[in-house]
């Protein structure tokens, strides 16, 4: 998914620059949609990482400083926010648990 919509149909390349966009779509993906932990990581590492983003932006035939640029972009529009908010508000457990009669499907639905 992200790959696609990051990377166009960068169908060209060596086997392993493909390999390496697909890591990189992976923590892009993780960044966006994954658990917390997981996010923090992904945006660490695409944020602030020096030596190992930019071997992996190479060995995937990138330039590190134009996709953290964009990233930069993306982050600044709060969209990466917005989803984490979504992501948790959606792993909270309601504390509403109904009892007896009331907690019945109305008309035995």
């Amino acid at each position: 998914m992200f790959e696609s919509s990051v990377f166009g149909n960068r169908d060209y390349g060596t086997a392993e620059e493909k390999l390496w966009r697909a890591v990189i779509a992976r923590t892009l993906e993780e960044w966006v949609c994954g658990p917390l932990s997981r996010s923090r990581k992904a945006e660490q590492f695409l944020f602030n990482d020096e030596k190992d983003f930019q071997a992996v932006c190479s060995s995937a035939g990138m330039n590190p400083q134009d996709l953290r640029r964009r990233l930069h972009m993306i982050r600044a529009r709060g969209i990466q926010k917005e989803i984490s908010q979504l992501r948790i508000r959606r792993n909270k457990k309601s504390n509403f648990q109904p009892s007896g009669i009331w907690g019945q499907s109305a008309f035995g639905v």
